[in-house]
C-alpha cells in the first residue's frame, strides 16, 4: 500500500478480482442487487475492511459531479456573530448528508475572490457567503450565477439584485434603536458603524437618520463615527466623542464588539454608562447580557439565519428552487441596564454630565 492507504488496487489485488469489479461492489450498499455473485461480494467487502479501505470522496465527486462539500466564507471568525452561524449552518447541511469548508477572508475583497476562486475548483456543491462589500461592485457574484454555482449570501446582500440571501431587517433595527433613546430623553444621538459599502452599514445608517428626521431631531453627521466593529473601535469611538465640543448624550453602535470597547473606555475615562452615555448595540452576542454593564442591543435571529441559509442552498444543489428566494428576517430590541436609569425609587431618571 503506498503511504499506508489502501487503493482499490490492493482491495483488487487481496480478493484476487478486477478494479473495476471492486469499484462497483463498494459503490453499492451491502443488500442491494448487483450482478455479482454473493461470494464475490463478500470476498471484496472482506477485502476492503482488512486492508481499512476508504473511498475517496474526491474521486467519486469528480465521477459523479458532486462531492458533498459546502463552502463557507466569512469576513471573520473572531467575530463572533459569523461563528455562531456558522455552527448552525454546519449542523443543518450534516443532516442533509454534506460537509463544510471553512474559509476566513479578515475582511480582504482579494483574499475573498481567491478563496471563491479556490473552493469552486476544488468542485464543491456550493457556496454560503458573507460578502466583504468593500465596493458595491458584485462581479464576482455574477459570474458564480453565470457558472451555475449555488450560492446563497448571509447577512449583507447587493440591494435589487437577484441573488438568493438571508439577511436581518437592518433598517428596523436602527429604527428601534433610536426610537429607544428618545423616549428615554436622549437629543445629542451619535452612531457608530464602517463604510457604507457594506449593506449592514448602510441600512443601519439610514435608519438612524430617518428615524431622527421623523422626530424632528436634525441628523448632525459629525456624530456620525465612521470605526470598525471591533471593540478597539469602540476605544476610537470614545476618543472621538471626547474630542468633540457639545458631546453626545447617547451612542448607537452597529456592532456588539463595539459597544463592548466603548464599555471598556468609558471605565478607563470615568464616563458613567448610561447616565452620562446611553449605549445601544447590535446582534445580542452571547455575553452581552452578562458584562459588567449589561447591553441594551438589537437580537439578530442568529441561529434561523443560519438554518434558513442552508435550506435555501440544499434546496439549490438538489434542483428544487429555480428562483431566487431573499430572505429579511426581523429583529427585536433587547433592553438592559446600558440605557436604563435607575433611581432610588427604580424609575427611569435621565442624569447627563459629561
Amino acid at each position: 500500500m503506498a503511504n499506508g492507504v489502501a487503493t482499490l488496487g490492493d482491495v483488487a489485488k487481496l480478493a484476487g478480482v478486477c478494479i473495476s469489479t471492486v469499484s462497483r461492489i463498494l459503490a453499492t450498499r451491502h443488500g442491494e442487487n448487483l450482478q455479482y455473485a454473493a461470494r464475490t461480494q463478500d470476498k471484496v467487502r472482506e477485502a476492503a475492511e482488512l486492508l481499512g479501505y476508504r473511498p475517496s470522496k474526491l474521486a467519486r465527486g469528480l465521477v459523479s459531479a458532486r462531492t458533498g462539500m459546502v463552502g463557507l466564507i466569512v469576513p471573520s471568525v473572531r467575530d463572533s456573530f459569523f461563528p455562531s452561524v456558522t455552527s448552525v449552518i454546519e449542523a443543518e447541511l450534516a443532516r442533509s448528508g454534506y460537509n463544510v469548508l471553512l474559509a476566513n477572508t479578515n475582511s480582504d475583497p482579494e483574499l475573498e475572490q481567491l478563496k471563491i476562486d479556490d473552493l469552486v475548483d476544488w468542485r464543491v456543491d456550493g457556496l454560503i457567503i458573507a460578502p466583504v462589500q468593500r465596493t458595491e461592485d458584485a462581479g464576482q457574484f455574477w459570474e458564480l450565477q453565470k457558472r451555475k454555482v449555488p450560492f446563497v449570501l448571509i447577512d449583507r446582500t447587493f440591494s435589487q439584485l437577484p441573488f438568493y440571501s438571508v439577511t436581518t431587517d437592518d433598517y428596523a433595527g436602527a429604527v428601534m434603536a433610536i426610537e429607544h433613546l428618545l423616549s428615554i430623553g436622549r437629543k445629542r444621538i451619535a452612531w457608530a458603524g464602517g463604510p457604507l459599502t457594506v449593506s449592514t452599514i448602510r441600512d443601519r445608517h439610514t435608519g438612524c437618520v430617518e428615524t431622527l428626521i421623523n422626530h424632528r431631531v436634525l441628523p448632525d453627521l459629525r456624530l456620525m463615527l465612521d470605526v470598525p466593529p471591533t471593540e478597539e473601535g469602540g476605544h476610537m469611538a470614545v476618543a472621538k466623542m471626547l474630542a468633540m465640543e457639545a458631546r453626545p448624550d447617547a451612542l448607537f453602535c452597529f456592532s456588539d464588539l463595539a459597544a463592548i470597547g466603548v464599555i471598556e473606555e468609558c471605565t478607563n475615562q470615568g464616563i458613567s454608562i448610561p447616565d452620562d452615555l446611553a449605549l445601544v448595540g447590535y446582534a445580542d452576542l452571547e455575553h452581552s447580557g452578562i458584562l459588567k454593564i449589561p447591553l441594551t442591543t438589537i437580537r439578530q435571529p442568529r441561529e434561523l439565519m443560519g438554518q434558513c441559509a442552508a435550506e435555501i442552498l440544499i434546496a439549490q444543489m438538489e434542483g428544487k428552487s429555480t428562483e431566487p428566494v431573499q430572505r429579511n428576517l426581523p429583529v427585536e430590541l433587547v433592553v438592559r441596564e446600558s440605557t436604563v436609569i435607575r433611581s432610588r425609587s427604580g424609575t427611569s431618571s435621565p442624569r447627563i454630565k459629561w
